[in-house]
């Protein structure tokens, strides 16, 4: 993989999810950096200024919706595109709401060609400007 290929944070805290779409965001060009909480995914999105984030929105701990919040209200993760992925129906329910922290919100499962086009749309989208 280049290193000029666009970097995708991945914020799941299911093993087998996140290597599943790791797999398919890196066939789909993308390099993936991996986080297993929304507290690491902190950590890391401060750290490495991924060009995306992906994650899950609900996690043991901190949420990926609360994850968001913090991201936006810092200076330096503040404009990074962030798309959701969920099972949950609760988080869905939420529809509009989500629109304020989140590009897009995939219902999971997620076909591959589905998760590759909307991060690659949220990379362009946020490169845009």
């Amino acid at each position: 993989m280049e290193d000029s290929a666009p970097t995708v944070l991945l914020v799941e805290d299911y093993p087998e999810t996140r290597a599943i779409f790791k797999m398919v965001l890196e066939s789909g060009g993308f390099r993936v950096l991996e986080a297993a909480s929304a507290e690491e995914g902190l950590r890391i999105a401060a750290e490495h200024r991924p060009d995306v984030i992906l994650t899950d929105l609900v996690m043991p701990g901190m949420s990926g919706i609360e994850a968001a919040r913090i991201l936006r209200e810092r200076r330096d993760t503040g404009t990074i595109p962030i798309v959701a992925a969920t099972g949950s129906l609760s988080a869905r329910s939420l529809g509009d709401e989500l629109k304020q922290w989140f590009v897009q919100v995939l219902e999971k499962p997620v076909e591959p060609a589905v998760l590759v086009r909307a991060v690659r749309e949220a990379f362009q989208d946020g490169h845009a400007a």
